[in-house]
């Protein structure tokens, strides 16, 4: 296979942000419900989820696939649950939460804890999100490379949530992305 030079790559990535963005805005309301409701089934029942003692996770909003319900039985089940908190530069950390009413608006204006830095033990586990993603691992987000850069430094399970219909056979890589450990879908 041909390996294509950093600037095609992004243009390729840049070009499938942009038609995932369209893709995501078509989907019905119904579809939404029933991927975020089949997304949550499945990974509040993988091994990895149940046997974690922390789940590091991202607050979903807009159409991304919903992190809610995962978020407030990770809290039920007594799990420690950490969300990110973003800096300028293109950097961010975990902060742990015990309620989902302590979270200000961070930079992006997504919902953030206030606390110190929460580290990934072995064993737990990361849920990250997606424009789009392959069965391979590889996952397009939102641009900023905050995943890419944290996923880089941690040797812990990630989880991509991904819904089917946005799923693709292939995406464009660069030296810089981190696939994840799985990618699950509806």
């Amino acid at each position: 296979m041909r390996k294509s030079t950093p600037s095609s790559e992004q243009s390729l990535k840049s070009e499938l942000r942009r038609r995932k963005k369209l893709e995501t805005a078509a989907l019905s309301n119904e579809y939404i419900r029933e991927s975020d409701a089949a997304i949550e089934k499945k990974l509040l029942s993988m091994p990895e989820y149940t046997a974690a003692q922390a789940v590091f996770c991202y607050y979903s909003v807009g159409r991304e696939a919903a992190t809610h319900g995962i978020m407030r039985q990770t809290l039920a089940y007594g799990k420690a649950l950490a969300l990110p908190v973003t800096l300028p530069g293109g950097e961010m950390y975990f902060a742990r939460v015990s309620s989902l009413d302590e979270l200000t608006p961070g930079i992006f204006g997504i919902p953030e804890p206030i606390g110190e830095p929460a580290t990934p033990e072995p064993g737990d586990i990361i849920i990250v999100p997606a424009l789009c993603a392959d069965l391979e691992g590889n996952r397009i987000g939102h641009g900023a490379g905050y995943y890419d850069r944290y996923l880089g430094k941690t040797d812990c399970f990630s989880a991509c949530l991904c819904r089917r219909a946005l799923l693709e056979e292939h995406v464009p890589t660069e030296e810089t992305d981190v696939r994840v450990s799985a990618v699950l879908t509806d």
